[in-house]
């Protein structure tokens, strides 16, 4: 008897996390509740081994979930009433939602709000498929079947999304009857790429076996989808949620037996049916079983125990006829690290074997080889969830740089450098940015990333916030970023506001420079704010007190001082007092002798002895005289 395992069993990506982020909140949480909403996967194993912890399964969160507690939101995802409720509540909550399924959640609920009729193809009952429909006010059609799509009456827009682990063929009917009868349709294959792949691997090994066992909760639906593709092509194919399921007569005559488990099954109850398997054979399956991951291959991926370490280099033990290096530089991307502060004696790695012999019988691994590769699923989120990441600028290239992020080497255009266009990129190499992945195509190792998009949403989550929070007569601290003849740009918190040449001084000034400058940090005082035209007012002068204000009692008739001539008019001179005091020479006050204009005696900036003839607080009107200082 011999027994194929399928490259591609058990925990997929998002289970993983799930259940990684469900232990992490139980040890971090040791005084708390912690409830599930619903069954975290289905795997009635799993969720026991959680309610051994002390997590509880509950449907209502908001209602049954007490105040010192909380509750970890399932991979299948909830309806958005349950995260309002439990927000509106005050209650805390772990989002364990798989990224593929949120995905679809944002998906919905845009295409709802833009007018669309939200169809979703899928099992009704599922609860991944009830948590979409909650994103979109439950109004969803959901279709199991394509001949469900005739019964529809006539919609104008339509939005299809799929259930991620509907099965391909299914969803390839039900699309092309929905594109059929709508004339108006955004179609989004939400299938999640792990069950994709998943699904063709079983496919795949069913052609080559005897006889099939597909492990997995016996209300998974991933893993039903599974059993079905497998039913079609070996008819010997038995669903078993453990080894307890397994019949010795079922497969007594098969030479060949392919195992292939659902994304919910963890590797231990793989492992126990291929155990209980062995009490129903002669040879040794077990062996043989282990044996079959003894061969490796480049590009493979395996476990090592750590046997030691230096400086410069691992041993791993990995199982094989002889054992493997990792060399510093395929142990992590950040050199600066020691080993010995990345891995310890004993320590299980994961590493991916580059060479079976590096000239002297070592096999050759590196451990951030599986790293990068892990790494694709993160970057795959980042960019479904249109999330910022941070990376590092390896090189500069003809047309912009590559952007190295968790290891894996993305471009960006020069044009998505900065907000603005840089002409010389090289001040950015090695230097370490945040961006949005704007393309993402796995299957070509292609990302396109940008540090304009990330800089941009950076600058409207101010202007939000500014534009929530502002009001007219605030005072607030900015900096100068421009100044044109007309006043001075200044960025108050991610949003410009202008400073017009009549606000920056109480003196006349004849250019804004003469205030300010380029870099200056300046305390402002908010005039105006539209918000439909995005335009702020600001003012400088009145951070400082207005100088009419300080005049009782400084001056008074009768009193001899100096001023500066300022500008000239027809009828007389005006002259600075003080910065924002300004006072009128009348033509007649200027000499005792007749002149034809002021220019004739006075010059602009000239200081002058004149004594106040008159002063007007509430006017703001002073009046001066040269000629009685003369007499």
């Amino acid at each position: 008897m011999k027994i194929i395992l399928d490259r591609n069993a058990g925990f997929c990506f998002g289970v993983k996390n799930a259940i990684a982020e469900t232990l992490k909140t139980i040890e971090e949480n040791k005084q708390k509740k912690v409830y599930t909403y619903g069954p975290l996967i289905h795997n009635k194993q799993v969720t026991e081994e959680l309610r051994k912890k002390g997590v509880i399964e509950i449907e209502n969160p908001a209602e049954d979930m007490g105040a010192d507690s909380l509750v970890v939101i399932r991979s299948h995802g909830a309806p958005k009433k349950i995260f309002e409720d439990i927000i509106s509540k005050g209650l805390k909550y772990v989002n364990c939602t798989c990224p593929f399924v949120s995905r679809i959640h944002r998906i919905v609920e845009e295409k709802y709000n833009e007018g669309y009729k939200i169809m979703i193809a899928g099992d009704k009952d599922h609860p991944e498929v009830i948590g979409i429909n909650g994103w979109c006010n439950n109004e969803a059609i959901i279709l199991d079947d394509e001949k469900m799509v005739d019964k529809l009456t006539y919609y104008d827009k339509i939005c299809l999304v799929a259930q991620t682990t509907i099965s391909k063929n299914l969803w390839h009917r039900i699309k092309e009857r929905v594109k059929d009868k709508f004339k108006n349709t955004e179609i989004f294959d939400t299938i999640c790429s792990a069950t994709e792949n998943r699904q063709k691997s079983v496919a795949d090994l069913a052609e080559k076996v005897d006889a099939m066992i597909i492990i997995g909760g016996f209300n998974s639906s991933n893993t039903l989808k599974l059993y079905e593709i497998s039913k079609n092509i070996c008819p010997k194919t038995y669903h078993i949620e453990t080894a307890e399921d397994l019949l010795k007569e079922n497969l007594m005559k098969a030479e060949t037996i392919g195992i292939a488990a659902g994304a919910s099954t963890p590797d231990w109850i793989i492992k126990e049916v291929i155990e209980k398997m062995q009490d129903f054979s002669n040879e040794n399956i077990m062996e043989e079983y282990e044996k079959s991951f003894k061969s490796l291959h480049p590009g493979e991926t395996v476990k090592g125990i750590v046997l030691s370490l230096n400086d410069e280099e691992v041993i791993v033990n990995i199982g094989y006829k002889a054992d493997g290096i990792v060399k510093k530089e395929d142990l992590s991307w950040d050199m600066d690290l020691k080993i010995s502060d990345l891995v310890k004696v004993g320590d299980e790695i994961e590493v991916k074997v580059v060479s079976i012999n590096d000239g002297e019988g070592n096999v050759v691994l590196s451990k951030k080889l599986v790293d990068a590769d892990k790494n694709w699923y993160k970057l795959e989120y980042a960019y479904n969830e249109k999330s910022s990441v941070p990376g590092i600028v390896k090189e500069i290239v003809k047309g912009g740089g590559i952007v190295e992020i968790f290891g894996i080497r993305t471009f960006m255009p020069a044009s998505l450098f900065d907000l603005r266009y840089v002409n010389d990129l090289e001040s950015y190499k090695n230097s370490k940015v945040d961006v949005k992945i704007i393309e993402f195509d796995k299957d070509n190792k292609k990302v396109l990333v940008s540090r304009k998009g990330h800089l941009l949403e950076q600058k409207e989550a101010k202007e939000k916030e500014f534009w929530a929070h502002a009001e007219v007569g605030q005072k607030i601290i900015g900096e100068v970023k421009r100044v044109t003849n007309f006043g001075a740009f200044v960025d108050i918190g991610g949003v410009d506001g202008l400073i017009h040449i009549s606000e920056l001084s109480w003196s006349r000034i004849d250019h804004p420079s003469e205030v300010v400058k380029p870099g200056d940090k300046v305390e402002v005082v908010i005039l105006s704010l539209d918000s439909n035209k995005n335009k702020i007012s600001l003012g400088l002068k009145q951070t400082k007190p207005e100088p009419w204000t300080t005049v009782e009692g400084k001056y008074n008739a009768g009193d001899i001082i100096n001023v500066r001539i300022l500008r000239f008019a027809a009828f007389g001179a005006f002259a600075e007092v003080e910065p924002g005091i300004d006072g009128l020479i009348h033509i007649s006050q200027i000499s005792d002798k007749r002149i034809d204009k002021p220019s004739d005696v006075l010059t602009i900036n000239q200081v002058v002895k004149a004594k106040i003839v008159d002063i007007n607080i509430p006017e703001r009107k002073l009046s001066l005289s040269l000629k009685e200082i003369e007499e």
